[in-house]
């Protein structure tokens, strides 16, 4: 095959880091089949719209998004349009309904079925819906966009069946990668130069409980203690009630996982989280935190809340906005209650009303942002060790990227080098609400010469 024979293909994503992996099985599929990536989705040979639900403005956008999509069909009638993600899984055979330009629309269960079927468009079939409620996709190798940072499922789905979600409805239940594989997977992205790795899983710390053998999350972090050339372990989304003590300690004893843990709050009140079905209470909650920050010196926590809960009063409000001065977030994802349909709490009565909500995201927002910026002023003058991610798009003497903990920080590099990828030592110099400027005052000579040295911030 010559290079003019191959197809391109358009590929958006949306959503959470679970469908940004989801789209890097995608890509590697396509690219199997010999197309290659293009930013012009007019005149893409596929188009593919990896989707969210898991609010109502997500819904639109892909609606949006897919109805521009008529005139590129019309002037490019031979391209295949291809639906994915959770949004094809709750509304399946609506979008070839709906948008008669849409071939192919494949629900969460059914990814690795995507190259067949638009081949068999291609050929003059469909157009096909496939939203099965049963399958995974455990086989198909992970394919980082990344060459210093890759992303590994270790489940999919959730039993966890909180009343305002509705991952459980579009993901399934869960179903765990055996260990085994979730290790071998790891240890290859490590050898092939991939210093970070994500674990992922919609509530990955419940990992293993729906396996034969008896193994939890805790094991899973102690498997992947000492793999050479693994520098950092991140993982998400995590569920408070299953950070059991086994897990805290197995988090603290491997010293790849980075001092930073997502702990998602949604609401500090019992009453309402008793209706979300969350299985933990305010107190449970701010002791947990406690004794993860105990356990892990410098631990950043983040976490997302959820205001305006149906039946949440002015009184329960202020009880969120207490856990959050008490346990002071790194930061937060915040957000207004979006009924999704099907879930219980789309079906109670109480809902409030859309200016209360907005009028309490505001107020939540001002806290936060405060906490944030509070804290980020006492880390001033100190080093942090940052992977550098790349270059700024604006500035093309700053790089960007991470410390352990997550916080993002900028800083100022020779233009000449390429660091992408590298360890730096940086010392933060200013502080602001979403992160820092700092000045790097030592770098690795090349990539992974520090990889030997276990940093602690």
């Amino acid at each position: 095959m010559i290079v003019e024979d191959l197809k391109t293909y358009y590929l958006q994503t949306y959503g959470c880091q679970m469908n940004a992996y989801d789209s890097e099985l995608i890509s590697w599929m396509l690219s199997e089949k010999h197309y290659t990536p293009t930013e012009d989705a007019a005149t893409a040979d596929v188009a593919v719209f990896n989707t969210c639900c898991v609010r109502d403005n997500a819904d639109q956008k892909v609606y949006g998004a897919v109805g521009h999509f008529k005139t590129h069909k019309e002037n490019n009638p031979d391209q295949v349009l291809v639906i994915s993600g959770c949004l094809a899984q709750k509304d399946g055979e609506e979008f070839v309904q709906r948008f008669p330009q849409v071939d192919v629309v494949v629900g969460t269960h059914n990814l690795a079925d995507i190259p067949e079927l638009v081949e068999r468009v291609q050929l003059g079939e469909g157009p096909f819906v496939k939203v099965e409620k049963k399958g995974t996709h455990f086989h198909l190798p992970s394919s980082p966009a990344s060459k210093f940072k890759g992303m590994v499922t270790i489940s999919m789905g959730c039993d966890q069946w909180c009343t305002f979600c509705i991952v459980p409805y579009v993901r399934g239940q869960l179903r765990s990668r055996p260990l085994p594989l979730v290790i071998s997977e790891v240890k290859r992205l490590a050898r092939e130069g991939h210093r970070e790795i994500l674990l992922l899983g919609q509530n990955v710390n419940d990992y293993g409980r729906d396996l034969e053998e008896e193994v939890d999350f805790s094991h899973l972090l102690d498997g992947l203690n000492g793999i050479d050339g693994l520098d950092r372990i991140r993982f998400t989304s995590p569920h408070p009630y299953y950070y059991t003590q086994s897990v805290i300690d197995s988090m603290a004893k491997n010293p790849a996982v980075c001092n930073h843990i997502h702990l998602p709050l949604q609401s500090g009140d019992d009453e309402v989280l008793k209706r979300m079905r969350r299985l933990y209470t305010k107190a449970e909650f701010i002791d947990l935190a406690r004794r993860m920050r105990e356990a892990l010196p410098g631990l950043s926590i983040t976490t997302d809340i959820i205001v305006g809960y149906p039946g949440e009063t002015e009184e329960q409000f202020q009880e969120t906005l207490d856990v959050v001065r008490q346990v002071r977030f790194t930061s937060a994802f915040m957000f207004a209650y979006s009924p999704r349909p099907g879930t219980p709490g789309a079906l109670f009565k109480d809902q409030v009303p859309e200016k209360e909500k907005m009028d309490r995201l505001y107020r939540l927002i001002e806290v936060q942002n405060d906490i944030s910026y509070e804290d980020n002023q006492k880390l001033l003058g100190q080093e942090f060790e940052v992977l550098i991610e790349g270059r700024s798009k604006k500035h093309i003497h700053r790089c960007s990227g991470r410390t352990r903990c997550h916080r993002l920080v900028h800083f100022d590099v020779d233009l000449d080098k390429n660091y992408e990828g590298r360890l730096a030592k940086v010392k933060l110099e200013k502080g602001f609400t979403w992160g820092f400027l700092g000045k790097m005052v030592d770098v690795e000579p090349h990539y992974k010469a520090w990889s030997a040295v276990k940093q602690t911030v």
